[in-house]
C-alpha cells in the first residue's frame, strides 16, 4: 500500500481531545495510524516469550535462529552498554507465533510496580519525561556508572485512572561514567 502525503495537508495541525487518546475515541482507524507505531512479527519463534508481559522494553539481538527472523529479543537494560544505541520497542503480545511490539504509543498500567509485581512501570507523574532504570520504566534515570540514559516518552494524564504513558523512545543516549573511590 502506498500513501501518498499533500504538502499542504502536512502542514495542517491536527486537535486531539485528550480525554480520548488511546481510548480509540477517533474516528475509523485514525488511532492506530496517527498514534501507535506497531510491527507484527508473524512466525516469530523464542522458547521464553512467555515470560515476557504486556509493557516490558526490550531490544532486538543478532541469533541465529528457525525463525526466519535471525533475531531474538530481551529485555532492556540501562546496564547492558550494548543496549543503548539498540532501537527500544514495547512488547505488546505474543499469540500463537505472532510477535507485537510497538514502536511509539500509549500505554496504560493500572498502578505503578512493587517490588512483587509484574509491571515494567516503576514510578510515573503526570507530564515527567520517562526513561529506563535497569529494565524498568522510571521517572528517574539510572545513577550507577556505566549506564546509560536515554528519553523514551512521558507521563500523560488522564480520567479513566489509569498510569498512562506515551512511549517513543529518542535515539540519543549519555553513558554515565564510572568513577573509582580512592583509598
Amino acid at each position: 500500500m502506498s500513501v501518498i502525503i499533500n504538502p499542504s495537508v502536512q502542514q495542517a495541525s491536527i486537535a486531539l481531545n485528550a480525554e480520548n487518546i488511546g481510548s480509540g475515541g477517533l474516528p475509523g482507524s485514525i488511532t492506530e495510524s496517527l498514534i501507535e507505531l506497531k510491527y507484527s512479527f508473524n512466525g516469530f519463534t523464542q522458547g521464553d516469550l512467555d515470560t515476557y508481559k504486556k509493557g516490558d522494553v526490550v531490544v532486538f539481538n543478532s541469533a541465529n535462529t528457525s525463525n526466519g527472523y535471525n533475531a531474538t529479543i530481551s529485555k532492556a537494560n540501562t546496564g547492558s552498554t550494548t543496549h543503548a544505541s539498540k532501537m527500544l520497542l514495547v512488547f505488546v503480545s505474543y499469540n500463537g507465533t505472532t510477535l507485537i511490539l510497538m514502536h511509539k504509543g500509549y500505554i496504560d498500567f493500572d498502578d505503578v510496580s512493587s517490588e512483587n509485581s509484574i509491571n515494567a512501570l516503576s514510578s510515573w507523574e503526570v507530564g515527567q519525561t520517562l526513561y529506563m532504570d535497569g529494565t524498568n520504566i522510571s521517572t528517574s534515570p539510572p545513577i550507577q556508572g556505566g549506564n546509560w540514559v536515554k528519553s523514551i516518552g512521558f507521563c500523560m494524564p488522564n480520567n479513566i485512572n489509569k498510569k498512562r504513558i506515551w512511549f517513543e523512545s529518542d535515539s540519543t543516549y549519555l553513558t554515565l561514567q564510572v568513577t573509582s573511590s580512592s583509598s
